[in-house]
């Protein structure tokens, strides 16, 4: 009966033990959870905690001295863009794919000598500014080359490959010709009265979507007409879906498909989004402080605002305007933007010794500081680029 009673009180303590084990568990996770969410909300309302998160934990301060490079001849004429995982340098007709540890992965014989360039995705399009030399290529393989009739004077790659390419100097003042990824011509559109300003392919291949300008009376005219490239493919004449109006004496700058459907057209003192043949203004802007505009992101457009409390305090506001919620994120620099860059989810701002790389999110993706100026910078979602006189330094993002 003693020993019955030993182990039953013994029992009892074993439970009393796992439950403060539980206790103590639960505690933990749920004070980790509290602090996890304290520091959360401070990260993103609060600017110097930000910072010094970004700087001292999650250590995206990085310095010009660690990362790697390649060298070139001082003022060596080079061209550069950074697409996919690589950032392509075209010298003397090589073009020299490098990834972020600065090593050759591919190269190709370009024979051009004044390069234009688009990139979505992994492809990369290179053409002669107004010559006929055009190149498609995926990832590390060139899938065609081609001569086109008429000088070209704008290039254009979808996420699928699909290539649209903008020429002058034929019978038309502008043709505009659709390429498939395997270099398959889809169709042509001709302009015969107006000039084809920019060009962008849908995401899911079924629009085109063109800007054209007319010069002929005393008002800038410019509107954008959707084509069907189903349609265009058996009837290119009748394929125009929608066509939109620009406000009169409105620059367009250019085009870009933000969603399958919705198109937003960057003109230089407003913001206007295209969808389903209707025009909404999303945005204007009359205001000498915005120094940089731009809408070449996945998502949204930015505006850099430069705010000027004396010579020795000007910062540089860079706000992000999200096309599908309407959000506006800001982020705030201090210093002046010299140069603006910006491609799919990153923008990158250059203030000459330093270099911001900032997400569509608003927050900071890394901080790049340098020891000489910064001529031009270069970047993908993955890879930057930064171009000095005389080398290429790779950051990866």
């Amino acid at each position: 009966m003693k020993l019955l009673e030993y182990k039953q009180f013994n029992n009892s303590d074993e439970e009393k033990s796992l439950n403060k084990k539980k206790v103590a568990i639960t505690v933990g996770i749920i004070l980790t959870i509290i602090i996890t969410t304290i520091i959360g909300i401070l990260y993103i309302s609060n600017q110097d905690v930000r910072n010094f998160m970004d700087k001292y934990i999650l250590f995206k301060h990085v310095d010009e001295h660690d990362v790697p490079y390649i060298s070139l001849e001082q003022d060596e004429k080079v061209y550069a863009c950074a697409f996919y995982n690589y950032v392509a340098v075209l010298k003397d007709n090589k073009l020299s794919l490098y990834n972020s540890s600065g090593k050759e992965v591919q190269s190709f014989t370009i024979n051009v000598s004044s390069p234009i360039f688009a990139v979505q995705d992994n492809y990369l399009v290179i053409a002669e500014k107004n010559q006929q030399k055009c190149y498609l290529i995926k990832d590390k393989k060139m899938l065609w080359e081609k001569e086109i009739d008429g000088k070209i004077s704008r290039i254009n790659v979808n996420e699928s490959g699909y290539v649209s390419i903008i020429v002058s100097g034929t019978s038309y003042k502008s043709v505009i010709t659709t390429f498939s990824e395997d270099g398959t011509e889809i169709f042509k559109t001709f302009l015969s009265n107006s000039l084809a300003i920019d060009v962008d392919i849908s995401k899911d291949n079924k629009y085109l979507s063109l800007c054209e300008m007319d010069l002929s009376g005393t008002l800038i005219e410019s509107r954008v007409k959707t084509i069907s490239i189903e349609k265009a493919k058996q009837d290119p004449a009748n394929a125009i879906i929608y066509t939109y109006e620009i406000p009169a004496n409105s620059l367009v700058i250019n085009l870009e498909y933000h969603d399958r459907d919705e198109l937003i057209c960057l003109c230089d003192k407003k913001v206007l989004t295209l969808k389903n043949g209707n025009l909404n203004i999303s945005s204007e802007f009359d205001d000498s402080n915005i120094t940089f505009i731009g809408a070449n992101l996945s998502k949204s457009y930015f505006k850099v605002r430069e705010d000027k409390q004396g010579i020795n305090n000007q910062n540089s506001n860079v706000e992000i305007s999200n096309t599908s919620n309407g959000k506006t994120s800001v982020y705030t620099i201090k210093g002046v933007a010299k140069n603006i860059k910006a491609k799919d989810g990153v923008i990158a701002v250059n203030l000459g010794t330093e270099a911001y790389f900032i997400g569509e999110n608003g927050w900071l993706i890394k901080k790049y500081t340098s020891s000489q100026e910064i001529k031009d910078i270069v970047i993908s979602n993955h890879i930057a680029g930064i171009i000095y006189r005389d080398k290429i330094s790779f950051l990866n993002l």
